[in-house]
């Protein structure tokens, strides 16, 4: 606790060491690990006084890396000599130069070309400034960095907890409790308009949009009908009924969903699906979680959804890594699936089957891993 020169060699803090209040916490790691660090209830970020200075509010701010252009008013002047906050309405944090930190206080640098300035701005820097080339080289903002709003968490949950509960009660329909949700959590402080807009995914709902018009393109030329119809005659070739036609579509919706996403892929497989189901008599409602169940599960390639591709570059897999570990997982829920569906077994004997199932996988997961472990250590041991 207390202030100390930052240029003094700081020893890590030990994991039994007792936290008090008013401790001051020095973290070493990325600029966008400050977005993390915020987040954690407990913690508050030191403000200097530049910081203290600003006018925007504290969950308005963001953070944001700048460069110093080669030839611009900043380059061999200090901070406090260009009167940086006044002119550019944001407060320096650090200063990096030539991929190292400079420990001076931010106030008392001499700035040259290349500099990277880590600040704390308000929401309209970036747009003052997107052009200012004279001044900065370069402006990105730290990606999700805004502080966020934990006193408003209870009220939150609460409206969160009070639109399922309208929901559920059939009062209204889940598309009126969620918009008033929503509205409420803007009126109060929960979110901002801005952050409100910017969460909307346009690309998803112009892809689900897109599907359904394919799809209905689908149904009216009759192309739908002639695909349903060949699905119909594979499963009655199997002789397993309703469950073999489960199956087949199970199968046609999984291999889109791997290749497109999973709400497309969905849209298209339903029209197909439910004229099968109306041909041959099988449940609508049992063929519809069906094709939920097929949409979601798109494990066999890094492009069938967000999270196979946010892991595919910084993990450096290959796309054969996905075909080795998504097709058995891919197997096993088809078959499982299917078994389920086609049974329409108790909800209880489904719980317990994918409990045994879950249990066996990472009993697999450990055993097969202990070997792996232990040749990766035994190499470690041999360098």
């Amino acid at each position: 606790n207390g202030d100390f020169p930052v240029s003094q060699a700081v020893d890590p803090v030990a994991v039994d060491d007792m936290l008090l209040e008013g401790d001051v916490l020095w973290f070493s790691g990325s600029a966008a690990s400050v977005g993390d660090l915020r987040k954690i209830p407990g913690l508050k970020s030191y403000e200097n006084d530049e910081v203290k200075k600003l006018h925007d509010k504290v969950h308005e701010r963001r953070l944001v890396q700048a460069v110093i252009s080669r030839k611009g008013p900043l380059v061999g002047k200090t901070v406090k000599d260009v009167k940086f906050r006044t002119r550019y309405g944001a407060a320096i944090i650090a200063v990096h130069r030539e991929g190292k930190r400079v420990h001076d206080h931010p106030g008392q640098v001499k700035l040259q070309a290349g500099d990277v300035l880590l600040l704390e701005a308000g929401p309209t820097f970036l747009e003052r400034n997107a052009d200012n080339d004279r001044s900065f080289a370069l402006l990105s903002e730290v990606e999700d960095s805004t502080p966020p709003r934990l006193r408003l968490l209870i009220p939150a949950l609460v409206l969160t907890v009070a639109m399922l509960a309208v929901y559920s009660a059939g009062v209204v329909s889940l598309l009126i409790s969620s918009l008033c949700a929503a509205i409420l959590m803007v009126m109060i402080g929960v979110i901002t308009q801005q952050e409100a807009r910017d969460a909307i995914n346009w690309d998803v709902f112009i892809t689900i949009a897109s599907a359904y018009g394919i799809g209905t393109a689908l149904v009216n030329s009759g192309v739908a009908t002639g695909i349903a119809n060949g699905l119909v005659s594979l499963s009655e070739v199997m002789g397993l009924g309703a469950a073999g036609l489960y199956g087949v579509i199970y199968l046609a919706t999984f291999l889109i969903s791997n290749i497109v996403t999973n709400n497309a892929a969905a849209a298209l497989i339903f029209p197909i699906a439910m004229d099968a189901a109306e041909q041959t008599g099988a449940d609508t409602t049992i063929m519809a979680y069906n094709i939920m169940l097929a949409a979601s599960a798109s494990f066999m390639s890094p492009f069938g959804y967000t999270t196979n591709l946010l892991i595919y570059g910084p993990g450096g897999y290959k796309y054969l890594d996905f075909v080795k570990i998504g097709t058995p997982m891919q197997l096993v829920l088809w078959i499982l699936t299917i078994f389920l569906l086609g049974e329409q077994l108790p909800w209880w004997v489904s719980w317990i089957i994918s409990a045994v199932v879950f249990l066996m996988v990472c009993v697999a997961t450990i055993v097969g891993c202990a070997p792996c472990k232990a040749k990766c250590s035994k190499k470690e041991d041999d360098k």
